[in-house]
């Protein structure tokens, strides 16, 4: 049986077992359970689809800039505990670890997928299944869009049965539990995402972040919209149908920041108006970056260097991607903070 095989196995068993079941259950099947799409790291040119550190170096290291500057606000904690969820392959600790090589810090790398911890651990990263207590910064990149969310259409729950061995949509009026997180009857027409794993992830690391510590999550989102269209990715191309051969595709939405930023308030966090991923990289030094590129390039054509050439230009428009407002730079950036922290420069 192949692995998308026992994925789907696993999300028609669960029907069988207890009937027609939530969105949110049929992803945490399709995504984490046996067979599902994260049980090996999917990230890469040769896998599913591509994130902001394996475009280019660049984003980590800027990255790494702003991390530094989060811990001198701490008052620079020794050592600087650090924990990314939702590391993969290791490919952004890997850099960051290396731009943060001068200061103590102890980097835990925090992986559900069993595949992507044994990467993790052949890169001598530091691994965990949970986020541990005590962290100063919490980092997530493009985490909280693949956490298992409910979803509405025209007001009404998505819900998964079977017809035959087929799966099927069925619609349901929203539980009282649905109701209290939508504040009342949904009013919203279209599609409606409920970040129900996001905001979890938010209780869960408000009672394990260290005071005073920083949360930075890196998304796609927006501010106050309902976070649909619900999508999939396999092979680098959008799948339309997330019911179609569960386990062998990603499952995704974009998060309605606001509601995560509600989340945290209510729990006692600050959380900063986000800010774009073009805007927080300018801010750490992109530019200036882009021009030492140019000047190395120009260096290299006036050596006679032209391969070299080539490669530092085709580096430097592939970065551009992470700033490309129709591209990675639409990402949102959200710090939280405990209380009394400043902003960093990148945010402001």
């Amino acid at each position: 049986m192949t692995v998308s095989a026992r994925g789907a196995e696993a999300v028609r068993t669960a029907i069988r077992d207890h009937g027609p079941i939530g969105f949110d259950e049929y992803m945490e099947l399709a995504l984490y359970g046996p067979g599902g799409f994260y049980e090996e790291p999917p990230v890469g040119a040769e896998g599913d689809f591509v994130t902001s550190p394996h475009v280019h170096e660049v984003f980590a290291r800027l990255l790494g800039a702003g991390l530094r500057e989060l811990g001198s606000l701490l008052g620079q904690p020794s050592p600087l505990r650090i924990t990314e969820v939702g590391a993969g392959d290791g490919t952004l600790a890997a850099v960051l670890r290396m731009a943060l090589a001068d200061l103590s810090i102890v980097y835990t790398a925090v992986e559900r997928s069993p595949g992507a911890r044994r990467a993790l651990h052949a890169a001598g990263i530091e691994t965990a299944e949970d986020v541990p207590a005590g962290s100063h910064l919490v980092l997530a990149h493009e985490l909280l869009d693949n956490l298992p969310f409910r979803l509405l259409r025209e007001g009404l729950e998505v819900r998964i049965d079977l017809e035959g061995d087929r799966l099927v949509e069925l619609r349901a009026e929203p539980d009282d539990e649905l109701l209290q997180l939508l504040d009342g009857p949904p009013s919203v027409p279209g599609e409606t995402v409920v970040p129900t794993g996001a905001l979890a992830f938010v209780d869960l690391v408000a009672a394990r972040l260290a005071d005073p510590g920083y949360v930075l999550l890196i998304d796609y989102g927006a501010v106050g919209e309902t976070g649909g269209p619900v999508h999939g990715y396999r092979a680098h191309r959008i799948v339309e149908d997330p019911l179609a051969d569960p386990g062998s595709a990603d499952i995704t939405a974009g998060v309605d920041l606001a509601w995560i930023s509600r989340r945290a308030a209510s729990l006692g966090l600050t959380a900063y108006p986000s800010v774009t991923q073009r805007h927080a990289l300018s801010r750490l030094g992109f530019e200036a970056w882009i021009k030492e590129e140019l000047a190395r390039q120009a260096a290299q054509l006036e050596a006679s260097r032209g391969v070299e050439a080539v490669r530092t230009w085709s580096g430097r428009s592939r970065a551009t991607l992470l700033v490309d407002p129709a591209a990675l730079g639409r990402m949102r950036w959200l710090l939280l903070a405990t209380d009394g922290l400043p902003a960093p420069s990148f945010i402001a």
